[in-house]
């Protein structure tokens, strides 16, 4: 589903996104992927190949805003202090909440924002569904 409007909360129903959600959309080009990672593939020592399924696939959505105003800058920085980076899970929806977020948490381990021009930055989020 392409964003329509990409919103982050710590509640399901986003009735907190004004807190945490830029006002404006991510860049086009947004990549939506999928982690396979729980699926451990071991070998035989005759050769045999066999796997097993610690748990499902995982949707990844990799995102990048640029032209960040202060404010929208400030609402980013306030939810990766929130959920302490990759520690906490909290919801992503790519309409605005109009149906339900999803439970997602941060795929990285460091976060920069860049200056991109006069008082404006850019950042580049990774995120990952939490089953």
């Amino acid at each position: 589903m392409a964003i329509s409007t990409a919103a982050f909360s710590t509640a399901s129903n986003g009735s907190d996104k004004a807190t945490y959600s830029p006002s404006i959309n991510p860049n086009i080009g947004v990549r939506y992927g999928t982690d396979y990672g729980g699926i451990v593939r071991n070998q035989a020592v005759g050769g045999e190949v066999y796997t097993v399924e610690r748990f499902g696939k995982r949707r990844t959505w990799t995102m990048m805003y640029s032209f960040l105003a202060s404010a929208d800058q400030a609402k980013l920085q306030a939810l990766i202090d929130q959920v302490d980076g990759r520690k906490t899970t909290f919801y992503f929806s790519e309409d605005n909440f109009g149906t339900s977020g999803v439970g997602v948490r941060f795929n990285q381990d460091s976060f920069a924002f860049e200056e991109v021009a006069q008082g404006a930055t850019g950042i580049t989020l990774s995120i990952i569904e939490q089953l």
